[in-house]
């Protein structure tokens, strides 16, 4: 297989047996680009002589004499300075090829230069050939490119290979044992379509075909840089498995993704499909410059979508003209003016760096939630719309209570005749009954006040904790801080002791509120934490009402035993009430200052009544339905999933921005219009959709805006916006977006496609190896609606796919890479398939299709971060064991066992995985716990399902995993190696407990494993 590293792509078709001829824009006018073009282009060209012209390279050059042609003389050094002056010379094999064009008549392909892949598609005759083995037209092109290098196809793979090749390819699971017994069976001549299209109806396909989609929308479930905090996004990778199941058509799958919320009364599932450009990382640490990361994003935006859609390098124009391909720098930032009014919703704090810029979300609920969450509103609002009903029962309880709210009407404050300090603190009494505490400041202490009630009945009391400058930080407490914790509060009335129903304060610390008062834990109770320096009140009611004489003693007592210690109350006062619901009278401080002030009907008269309807004891049982109703509400909410979409600011005139010199966020010169790149321009986008999409600037007479074209001339045209962007991908006049999605197609079934390099088909990328089937594809795309599964379904129908992989010596020798065709793929699974293949053959996978991202096992350790304490929390159940695209995705730390095959960390948009080789994957295959746990059950099913025999039972794990029957040594082999493994773990029963329990069970463990290792398990072949 290849590696990484760039091929020049003539030698790619060498190696394949071809003799690739020489072209201008493949050979010749990147090398004058890159090397030529600093010094000759432009007005002031060197010497007068543009590079970058058609007819300054005729100029230098002669058409069949390469000797004698000036170019290659001054590139040879003969003659005069050897060019490119003042730069190492070109390579000797470069010049070579050059002169090799100049020799094969000089043509400029085109007649423009213009290279193949900016040309639209014109759909070619198919080849008229004869032979039994053309079931399509893609076999025709194929076998008439095979026939010129004097080769054939292959002969056509097993019936049992076939089937697990088609099954991987198109639902990413492969064929059980009883399914590929049914397709031996079936007889019937077109027995393996119908498998195809059963398996296109199949609920998984959407999953197989969401994979490498994944990988282009760079979906991840966390932000990525520092932080890296994790976000809700897998609403749209539901989306897009639903997609692909209902085969969306790829010009509408196209204008969903990148402008659904442009779309006319867009439903929710147009939204979600924009997450597609909310999929790019954000930046939240501390100090980032809020407008340069949003720069960044919109960048981003550009990368990804001329790469996806375009199969361009347009990212290599955002600093400069683009060197090898016809994109300038004002193209891309034209294109980023696309992206460039995205609304913004700033949060958090400017002024200490921590102001961060997020995009617009939704709530997407399921229909059951939906229902659900409006008859709770509706509830909350008839209970909100009774409560504020002033019945006369309510009109003369509020008189009632606004006599009473008034503190020295409602509350007699005890008189104390006995104070008392368990830990040795000076308790200390004034004529009005505030208690102030001195001297020996104990960790914790017990106050006890006593005195006369004073009332005839008792139903509640109070705790004034009041605020003095003589305290620490102004109290109420004696804490450094002026804080106090009460942890327990009791009330004794003669010799009866009440019970406490409730507690209210005025005030509450987080998670030390009065509800805490008298509960199981002393770690916990009433304390104010930033509300120091100001006076707070804590109200009790009593469960029963107390009758006493006056005279009868009071005693209050306060358990203050917070084990941070010395968290005291410094001064304060305790006060008895004998009006009904005390915690009514108690009032927040804003509330008590109205009540000396309020006349009727005035300001302050509104004020009192609307706070009363919120405490009032006939509206409590209201009151408690209504808190429950919204805590209900609030739980639901909660649970309701959110998706990252696209909304734009309101536009009334063009999009504009600005071209950065060298790509530098700082460095913004001219200003530039929303527009496509001129060298792919067509006038207007000109392919509809298949729903109804009008333009977006449906106006009845569109006022005309500034339009800058590629020249820099200004006219006036339309308002474009992403709808219009998105519109143009698809339409006819585009040359690349139907090539691009259909050499993918072939890719993802061929492990390589009809161009190698699918993430550039510009000048640097690999020639097609099958130029006219390429385009023949595209434009049946297009004149088939964009049919995704139609393409998909012609590929692996034909005979091409058909073949078996097997090759010759000579074969592999002659076509290494497979690039002409000879024979069937063969490849290693991508690193999702590797873990669903094993789930699968183990019996273990849960098939259960969407939802949000598990957490399989992981080692420990990956997560670990010093900006978190975040810890991977392993998922229960099944979804440990669902498929691999469902796995979290954390950018700063992918999934190891994905990332050892070629796996990615979502950062950017990644087109091809490059396959590798690396001793790590097979320490992964062999010792990853999720594989282990595969292995473990495989052995089990083996034993159980197998049959009779241990031959039958080994062969049964053999197709489980490789999709065939073993041969004869094969399956001799295995049985032996099984007796050798149960006779070792006999001797070693630690050992054996480790890898199933019983020294039979761990045997069959090991054999699973191996199983799960072979080449043929991890190969579609």
């Amino acid at each position: 297989m290849l590696l990484g590293f760039a091929v020049s792509p003539y030698l790619l078709l060498a190696a394949a047996g071809q003799k690739a001829k020489p072209t201008f824009a493949q050979d010749v006018q990147p090398v004058l680009k890159a090397h030529c073009a600093s010094c000759h282009s432009g007005s002031e060209a060197s010497a007068g002589l543009d590079l970058t012209t058609v007819s300054g390279i005729k100029r230098v050059v002669k058409a069949n004499d390469s000797k004698h042609s000036p170019l290659i003389l001054r590139l040879s050094g003969i003659g005069g300075t050897q060019m490119p002056m003042g730069f190492a010379p070109l390579p000797k094999e470069t010049i070579d090829r050059i002169a090799e064009w100049i020799d094969a008549g000089a043509v400029i392909d085109g007649g423009n230069g213009k290279h193949w892949a900016y040309i639209p598609p014109v759909k070619p005759s198919v080849p008229k050939l004869t032979s039994p083995r053309i079931r399509n037209p893609i076999d025709a092109f194929v076998l008439a490119n095979l026939r010129k290098q004097g080769l054939t196809f292959s002969p056509e793979a097993s019936k049992e290979t076939l089937l697990r090749r088609v099954y991987l390819d198109l639902i990413g699971l492969p064929p059980s044992p009883k399914e590929i017994d049914a397709f031996l069976a079936d007889k019937r001549p077109d027995a393996y379509e119908r498998v195809v299209d059963a398996l296109m109806k199949n609920p998984h396909y959407g999953e197989r075909q969401a994979e490498p989609w994944l990988d282009l929308s760079r979906y991840a479930d966390s932000d990525g840089y520092e932080k890296d905090l994790n976000r809700t996004a897998w609403e749209y990778r539901d989306w897009l498995i639903d997609a692909f199941n209902k085969n969306l058509p790829y010009n509408q799958f196209t204008i969903d993704q990148l402008a659904g919320d442009m779309l006319p009364n867009p439903t929710q599932e147009d939204l979600i499909a924009t997450g597609f450009n909310r999929n790019t990382m954000m930046n939240r640490e501390g100090g980032v410059d809020q407008e340069e990361a949003h720069f960044n994003v919109i960048l981003d935006r550009v990368n990804t979508t001329s790469t996806v859609w375009l199969g361009s390098t347009l990212q290599c124009a955002r600093c400069h003209n683009h060197k090898y391909d016809p994109f300038t720098q004002v193209d891309y930032y034209r294109m980023a003016a696309f992206f460039a009014n995205a609304a913004i919703y700033p949060e958090g704090s400017k002024a200490v760096g921590e102001e961060k810029w997020l995009e617009a979300s939704i709530q997407t609920p399921s229909p059951q939630q939906e229902a659900e969450r409006r008859r709770l509103k509706t509830e909350i609002a008839e209970i909100e719309r009774r409560m504020a009903i002033w019945t006369p029962e309510l009109q003369s309880a509020y008189a009632r209570w606004f006599e009473g709210a008034k503190r020295g009407a409602a509350w007699l404050v005890l008189n104390p005749k006995e104070l008392k300090s368990e830990n040795g603190a000076t308790l200390k009494s004034d004529e009005f009954g505030v208690i102030s505490s001195t001297g020996t400041l104990p960790a914790t202490d017990i106050y006890t006040v006593t005195g006369p009630a004073g009332l005839k009945r008792i139903t509640g009391f109070s705790i004034e904790a009041m605020a003095d400058p003589s305290l620490p930080a102004k109290g109420p407490g004696r804490a450094d801080n002026g804080n106090f914790v009460i942890s327990k509060v009791s009330l004794v009335a003669g010799t009866t002791k009440t019970v406490i129903a409730s507690a209210k304060a005025d005030f509450d610390q987080r998670d030390f509120d009065a509800s805490k008062v008298n509960g199981p834990d002393v770690n916990f109770g009433w304390a104010v934490s930033e509300g120091q320096g100001k006076s707070h009140e804590i109200v009790f009611d009593l469960k029963e009402p107390v009758e006493v004489n006056p005279d009868t003693p009071v005693r209050v007592e306060i358990d203050q035993l917070w084990p941070g210690g010395k968290h005291l109350l410094g001064k304060f006062r305790v006060s008895l009430t004998s009006t009904d619901h005390p915690a009514s009278l108690l009032v927040p401080g804003k509330i008590r200052q109205l009540l000396d002030v309020a006349t009727p009907g005035d300001a302050a008269d509104k004020a009192l009544k609307d706070y009363y309807l919120k405490v009032a004891p006939a509206l409590d049982e209201d009151r408690d339905r209504l808190s429950s109703l919204n805590r209900d509400l609030a739980t639901l909410e909660a649970a309701i999933p959110t998706a990252l979409v696209m909304r734009d600011r309101p536009c009334n005139g063009p999009l504009t921005a600005y071209v950065h010199s060298r790509g530098q966020f700082l460095t913004d010169t001219e200003l530039v219009t929303a527009g496509f790149p001129a060298a792919l321009s067509a006038p207007e986008p000109d392919a509809e959709p298949v729903k109804s999409v009008p333009e977006p600037h449906d106006t009845k007479d569109p006022a005309p805006v500034p339009h800058i074209n590629a020249n820099g001339s200004i006219t006036s045209g339309p308002v474009r916006t992403r709808l219009d962007l998105a519109k143009w991908l698809v339409s006819r006049s585009n040359p690349l977006t139907a090539r691009v999605e259909v050499n993918r197609l072939w890719e993802q079934c061929f492990g390589r496609g009809i161009v190698e390099t699918s993430e550039d088909f510009g000048t640097q990328g690999a020639r097609p190896t099958n130029q006219p089937l390429l385009d023949w594809l595209a434009c049946e795309f297009m004149d088939k609606g964009w049919d995704m599964k139609g393409i998909v379904r012609l590929i692996v129908t034909s005979s091409t796919y058909r073949q078996s992989s097997d090759a010759t010596a000579a074969l592999i020798e002659r076509d290494p890479q497979n690039a002409l065709l000879a024979r069937g793929p063969r490849f290693r699974l991508d690193a999702e398939t590797i873990r669903d293949n094993a789930l699968s053959a183990a019996g273990l996978l849960d098939p259960k299709i969407g939802g949000p991202s598990v957490f399989p096992y992981q080692p420990d350790g990956v997560w670990d971060n010093p900006f978190s304490s975040e810890r991977w929390p392993e998922s229960p159940g099944g979804d440990r064991y669902r498929r691999g695209l469902y796995t979290f995705i954390k950018r700063s730390a992918p999934y190891p066992s994905l990332l050892s095959f070629d796996g990615t960390s979502r950062e950017e948009c990644t087109v091809r995985r490059i396959r590798t080789d690396t001793p790590l994957q097979a320490l992964a295959l062999l010792n990853d716990k999720a594989i282990f746990d595969a292995a473990e059950a495989l052995g089990k099913r083996m034993a159980a399902e197998g049959g009779k025999t241990v031959e039958q039972q080994v062969a049964y794990g053999f197709r489980l995993c490789t999709g065939r029957r073993p041969s004869k040594v094969e399956t001799t082999n295995l049985a032996a190696l099984l007796g050798k493994l149960k006779k070792r773990f006999a001797a070693n029963p630690a050992g054996a407990k480790k890898l199933g329990g019983t020294p039979s069970q761990a045997a069959w463990t090991m054999v699973g494993n191996v199983l799960l290792n072979l080449d043929e398990t991890v190969t579609k072949g």
